[in-house]
């Protein structure tokens, strides 16, 4: 049997305390970057974000982001919408939409990121060469 290739793992991430202007620490750690892959994601990430941590409210500009909610309990905002979000939870922040989320559970709220780069953007990065469909 082969080993799998392990790239990262989720030890030693980076404390990041009052992220985007919020409160508390979020222990991040970015597993890949899009130089890394060939696909046209900007970046894979873990996070665990301490009770009553906020990651305060902001807007990507340059990518579209993907969370997903592994434990704990959050209060996710994107515009004028929250949500209350908790384990196997979903949720797609658009190209310049405003979002932040916040821990109001009782443990560590942990999640995985996922940011994309639109078809907007991949179109204008140097050295960008269309594909064919079933290429």
């Amino acid at each position: 049997m082969t080993s799998p290739l392990v790239l990262s793992d989720t030890g030693a991430p980076s404390a990041l305390h009052g992220l985007h202007g919020g409160r508390g620490v979020d222990r991040w750690k970015r597993f890949v970057t899009g130089l890394m892959l060939h696909a046209d994601w900007d970046s894979f990430e873990h996070n665990r974000l301490e009770v009553g941590g906020l990651i305060g409210e902001h807007i990507h500009t340059r990518t579209e982001e993907i969370y997903f909610i592994v434990s704990g309990k959050g209060l996710m905002r994107l515009d004028d919408e929250e949500r209350e979000v908790g384990p196997g939870d979903l949720i797609m922040t658009p190209l310049n939409g405003r979002h932040s989320i916040e821990n109001i559970g009782d443990v560590e709220l942990e999640f995985i990121v996922v940011e994309a780069l639109p078809p907007s953007i991949v179109e204008r990065l140097p050295g960008y060469r269309p594909t064919e469909v079933g290429a």
